[in-house]
């Protein structure tokens, strides 16, 4: 993640991540702005810091199916190289099938596309921008070496499938350093600018 990096400057999310993300529309504006280092640490961060990822990738480099965390949606845009996507819809009985696999200590051999309905696969070439919607799961294999950017973000629009999402992570007990920084608190934040809104 690069943002308050001399990077941050150069690569802007889109414009339809960037009018709907809760991080930059219900978290306290003032705390994203005291944020004045690029640490990673939750303790010395002051937003949570998952809109910028830059992400390079070998040649047959390969990760296994996951869920973003917290349900996330994603923008992932290939600058270099090639990715392959295996995306799964997050169906309640994929959503099912995924927690099953993750618990499975034969995961590493068993392919979860063969028991899910609906996987599909999607060849991103150099230019290519994908937006990915809450909860899906996904795979990624990268044929050349690449370079991507990405980012993560919150909305609206998925709140059910987020909350689900974040269910799973406490019931295959992720650890917190791999799930979305104050995920809790961003929930209180959108509740109280939906209050204010409405009232």
């Amino acid at each position: 993640e690069f943002s308050k990096t001399r990077l941050d400057l150069q690569v802007t999310a889109p414009r339809i991540v960037r009018q709907i993300d809760w991080i930059d529309k219900a978290w306290p504006r003032h705390l994203k702005e005291m944020q004045e280092e690029a640490s990673h640490n939750l303790k010395d961060m002051m937003y949570p810091k998952v809109q910028k990822f830059v992400i390079m990738s070998t040649a047959n480099s390969y990760i296994d199916f996951h869920v973003d965390f917290g349900g996330t949606s994603v923008w992932y845009h290939v600058l270099r190289g090639h990715k392959t996507f295996f995306l799964i819809p997050p169906t309640d009985s994929n959503l099912l099938a995924y927690e099953a696999w993750a618990k499975d200590p034969r995961q590493k051999t068993d392919w979860l596309g063969a028991r899910v309905d609906g996987c599909c696969r999607l060849e991103l070439p150099p230019g290519t921008t994908l937006f990915m919607p809450a909860g899906w799961i996904h795979a990624v294999f990268t044929p050349k070496d690449t370079v991507a950017f990405s980012g993560s973000f919150l909305h609206s629009f998925s709140i059910a499938k987020m909350l689900k999402v974040n269910y799973i992570e406490d019931s295959l007990a992720v650890a917190g350093k791999h799930r979305f920084p104050f995920f809790n608190e961003m929930l209180w934040y959108v509740l109280d600018r939906y209050v204010t809104c409405l009232t």
